[in-house]
């Protein structure tokens, strides 16, 4: 059980890593949100939320899309100059939206929370990808992804059956061994105990004889 904990406890973290730099894929044509990464510490009022594109490694410039301020009420959203592309900042949850998305708007897009003088600002960064595929391969593409889906679940509750069988038995193959051995040793003390000399026993020694 302590090496399941350990592979447990390993897998979450993958998880937890890999959710810093959450992947999403949309087909050409398609309307993409990429939500906010950045972590919201409660009771914290950011200032602005600021959506870039990081240009490829090694560089990795930022290029400004859009900002908001947060502390007002009706913050009107600002496009940088330089951005030819029509974005859409989501009101409710600082979500951007690319209507159309082509193969060009493909890269990775960084969240932007400027905070308050002695709070942390938080930033997160979400990778799109948009495939180039037909209405037909986009179908097919689709499926298989349903049918590997829909063959995962029942594999994985197999193999988690199996685990708990080979637990229960391996459990019970040892409570029975050790009731085993208490058993014996019991047995033995018993029958140590019951060991009665019979009072008529008398050694005598035999006369010397010399010839």
């Amino acid at each position: 059980m302590h090496y399941f904990s350990e592979l447990v406890a390993c897998l979450v973290i993958l998880a937890v890593a890999e959710g810093v730099r959450r992947e999403i894929r949309f087909f050409s044509g398609e309307d993409a949100v990429l939500s906010c990464a950045a972590t919201l510490k409660p009771d914290v009022q950011y200032r602005s939320v600021i959506w870039y594109k990081v240009s490829e490694e090694p560089s990795q410039l930022l290029s400004g899309l859009v900002r908001k301020r947060l502390t007002e009420n009706n913050g009107t959203v600002q496009k940088y100059k330089a951005v030819d592309r029509e974005f859409e900042l989501l009101e409710s949850s600082m979500s951007l939206l690319l209507s159309n998305v082509t193969a060009e708007d493909s890269g990775i897009y960084k969240c932007f929370l400027s905070a308050p003088l002695g709070h942390q600002n938080q930033e997160g960064e979400i990778v799109l990808k948009v495939d180039e595929y037909g209405t037909d391969e986009k179908m097919v593409f689709n499926i298989s992804d349903t049918i590997y889906g829909v063959l995962a679940i029942p594999v994985l509750i197999i193999a988690f059956l199996m685990f708990c069988i080979s637990y229960v038995c391996l459990r019970n193959v040892f409570q029975s061994n050790k009731k085993l051995l208490k058993d014996s040793l019991l047995k033995m003390q018993h029958q140590g105990k019951n060991v009665i000399v019979p009072n008529h026993l008398i050694c005598k020694t035999m006369p010397e004889v010399y010839v």
